[in-house]
């Protein structure tokens, strides 16, 4: 029996991938999270990143960890120092960002990208592109699309090959239980690049009102967020990946969803029709 961690278990990728998992024979997954969750076929630990002590019980016995970049103040120190405890694993499958190997080497995302590569596990790096599910999940875009019908964000028209969580995951689950992918760093892409606009256009299409991208550039947008309280690392974060998708670095295509996993990546379209109750506009309050 292969036990898999899973860091995250109720993110947006966690989620999926503990699912996934839970469909392959012989494989007991372990979800880590700061609150205990009832997922199906999941047992459940507590974790915090910002609690070592809770590290220990969560990678005893595990074989494989999935690895979510932890949001602490020094993400890569973290992970060395969380890893140096999972001595019994095997395997290490992280979840990073598309263009993350093109940044500088002093961001977070691609010291902590060393830091698993730098190991002595057998690693495999995920670089998603943005998730479609950042539509139709709270805390991201949801609430704008569903409730003010206006999309900011500062891409410069350009177009991003969103891709489902559900791929992501397919492919995770892949690099956790098998060998073959140890070594290697996946971009995972949808197969259609699409602007915002041709989202915001699609999305309402479906969500019975207009949507519509607003496309300030860069500079204001990073000046509203500061405005709006975030810091100084924060807002370097929004800067890099605007400037990905700005520079043409999110539009490209990728096979490795289907080279992986044997299915073919899913379109947006697919995800529009799965997810159109979530955009109608909530009922007025009486």
């Amino acid at each position: 029996m292969n036990t898999v961690l899973v860091t995250g278990v109720r993110g947006k990728t966690g989620r999926q991938i503990a699912a996934a998992l839970t469909r392959h024979k012989g494989v007991e997954v372990r979800g880590g999270s700061r609150e205990a969750s009832e997922i199906s076929g999941v047992r459940s630990v507590r974790f915090n990143w910002h609690e070592p002590a809770s590290w220990p019980d969560v990678v005893r016995g595990v074989s494989a960890i999935y690895l979510v970049k932890p949001k602490t103040e020094d993400p890569a120190s973290t992970v060395m120092a969380f890893l140096r405890l999972a001595s019994e694993a095997e395997r290490v499958v992280l979840l990073s960002e598309i263009g993350c190997e093109n940044r500088e080497e002093s961001t977070d995302e691609r010291k902590v990208e060393k830091i698993v590569e730098a190991s002595s596990f057998d690693w495999t790096i995920l670089r998603p592109n943005w998730f479609m599910q950042n539509f139709a999940e709270p805390n991201f875009y949801l609430e704008a699309v569903r409730d003010t019908g206006v999309l900011q964000v500062p891409t410069g028209g350009q177009p991003v090959s969103f891709v489902d969580t559900r791929d992501i995951a397919d492919v995770a689950a892949a690099a956790l239980i098998d060998s073959s992918h140890a070594g290697r760093a996946y971009t995972l892409t949808g197969p259609q690049a699409l602007t915002f606009g041709e989202v915001a256009e699609r999305i309402g299409e479906v969500a019975g009102h207009q949507i519509r991208h607003a496309d300030p550039p860069l500079t204001d947008y990073l000046s509203k967020a500061a405005a709006s309280g975030a810091g100084q690392s924060q807002i370097e974060y929004y800067r890099r990946i605007y400037t990905c998708i700005q520079t043409g670095q999110t539009a490209l295509i990728s096979a490795a969803v289907e080279q992986v996993t044997g299915h073919a990546s899913r379109s947006f379209a697919l995800f529009i029709e799965e997810n159109k109750e979530a955009w109608r506009s909530k009922p007025a309050l009486s």
